[in-house]
């Protein structure tokens, strides 16, 4: 599926979560931050822009579980995003995710419990994500920008 000039890849996760989103930044990705217990809870995103001033973006999902914030240095960059889908509260959805970058690898955050997916990326970039949430990130996409 075309996402402005990027290609969306995914969904993964349920069909349920009445707040579809989209976030695509102005500016380079530099903190994630996920709030995860027995799922994924929610999800936020902090971008630089051309002036290095940092945006964030709404959080995407509920209230609960435990934060974890990462921190990206400047020439560090995300190659590959990971996870997995199950049930959890009678829901289908995002149990865990993971980040590698070309220096560490973030998570898992959640229970890596269900069914797993992976979106390894050796040319272009992550130009953003969507999905649905409610009390939890129900789905989850990613938009890429291919070279």
């Amino acid at each position: 599926m075309q996402a402005g000039n990027g290609v969306q890849v995914g969904p993964w996760g349920g069909k349920g979560g009445v707040n579809p989103w989209t976030f695509i930044p102005s500016g380079r990705i530099c903190e994630i931050r996920i709030s995860a217990s027995g799922c994924v809870d929610s999800i936020r995103f902090t971008y630089k822009d051309c002036d290095n001033v940092k945006h964030h973006s709404e959080t995407y999902g509920g209230d609960g579980g435990s934060p974890h914030t990462f921190t990206f240095a400047d020439d560090e960059n995300l190659i590959e995003i990971s996870g997995t889908v199950g049930v959890y509260g009678g829901y289908t959805v995002i149990t865990s995710l993971s980040f590698l970058t070309n220096k560490k690898k973030y998570g898992p955050y959640g229970t890596t419990q269900g069914t797993s997916f992976s979106l390894p990326v050796a040319k272009g970039s992550f130009g953003g994500f969507s999905g649905n949430y409610g009390d939890y990130l129900d789905s989850f996409s990613v938009i890429l920008h291919p070279y």
